[in-house]
């Protein structure tokens, strides 16, 4: 039997050719055992047309699109779950790239393990420069199976942002595991993806890893130049409660217990990314008073303050350590000093 992927790809402020480049590398995949269909969705009306799309249809990869009213990335996730008719999915974004043989080489894994969600690993690149230096991902060294109590461990490490699996991309899903889950909480514009993937792999009887290049993911030029938003910490914060709901709903007892715990890691993680991005951001328009007045407001936030009152150091690397401890102690010099230096490091 020929299985049927389908590839669900949301498109906001995408130009066509970085679309067409996206598609392409699902045009790339070769294999005798499934076909493809590649599901694209415009969150808003497309600003280009999109006529010739039709004509990146292949032999073995059928195209549909369709544009939605605007309403954010989870929207046109789920808008292409409702349309799509594989028995299994992936998640592309626009500006992102399929590795070479990712479907293959996870749906294999998938048929042959009787998996209900299968990760690969992937490399983090800047632009769509292949050949520049990139950033690779590896969970593990090695394939593995997850199932029984393994699940459970894998979950929690989906709580800890610094294993980087926490993403909607980069993996291989059972059909029939989404619908039961109903989709991305399309309330959430940050955190959506570890939310909904976190879901997916708890309703999961068997989880998969192959050690082999999956996704390809396409950092903007800019992106290190965070354009400062005022409800950033809000819809940071909306977020990670959403998570912590989600988990508490969990059971049995003792496995929400441990899910809980590291939930700690994950909000630790968030708030490091809040410091940098948000309250030193360079483009905020307050002066160093009112900068300590959101820094001390952030930091009593009880979803930071109690994660900080009981981080006693590691887990991290040594750079989070430090920022961490330093907010732990209030201590704004050494975090703005902290902030700074990342700043440089980014080329702001």
């Amino acid at each position: 039997m020929t299985e049927l992927v389908s590839i669900i790809i949301p498109v906001y402020q995408t130009t066509i050719q970085t679309l067409h480049d996206c598609v392409k590398s699902l045009q790339q995949q070769r294999g005798d055992d499934f076909r493809m269909e590649a599901v694209i969705v415009f969150d808003g009306k497309p600003a280009f047309d999109t006529t010739s799309i039709s004509t990146w249809a292949t032999a073995s990869m059928n195209v549909h699109t369709e544009t939605i009213e605007h309403a954010g990335v989870s929207a046109a996730r789920n808008a292409g779950l409702r349309s799509a008719s594989g028995q299994w999915a992936m998640f592309v974004d626009s500006d992102d790239a399929l590795a070479e043989d990712a479907v293959g080489n996870l749906l294999e894994f998938a048929m042959q393990r009787q998996c209900d969600i299968v990760m690969g690993a992937y490399r983090s690149v800047l632009g769509a420069n292949v050949d520049a230096d990139a950033e690779t991902h590896h969970y593990l060294n090695e394939n593995k199976v997850f199932e029984g109590l393994e699940c459970d461990k894998f979950c929690e490490d989906m709580l800890r942002p610094q294993r980087g699996i926490a993403l909607a991309w980069g993996k291989l899903y059972r059909m029939s595991v989404l619908r039961s889950i109903q989709g991305f909480n399309e309330s959430l514009s940050l955190g959506e993806d570890a939310e909904f993937a976190f879901r997916a792999c708890a309703a999961a009887q068997r989880i998969g890893y192959v050690n082999a290049m999956a996704y390809e993911y396409r950092r903007n030029a800019q992106s290190a130049v965070r354009t400062f938003r005022t409800d950033y910490v809000r819809r940071t914060v909306k977020g990670i409660e959403a998570l912590q709901d989600t988990v508490r709903q969990m059971e049995p007892a003792d496995t929400r217990e441990a899910y809980m715990q590291c939930l700690d890691d994950y909000a630790l993680f968030h708030l490091t990314i809040i410091m940098v991005n948000y309250l030193f951001n360079p483009q905020v328009p307050w002066n160093r008073k009112e900068r300590k007045t959101r820094y001390r407001q952030t930091l009593n936030l009880p979803v930071f303050q109690e994660p900080l009152r009981r981080y006693r150091g590691g887990r991290f690397p040594i750079t989070r350590r430090v920022a961490l401890l330093s907010m732990k102690c209030h201590l704004y010099d050494i975090s703005a000093a902290i902030a700074w230096v990342r700043h440089r490091q980014f080329g702001d």
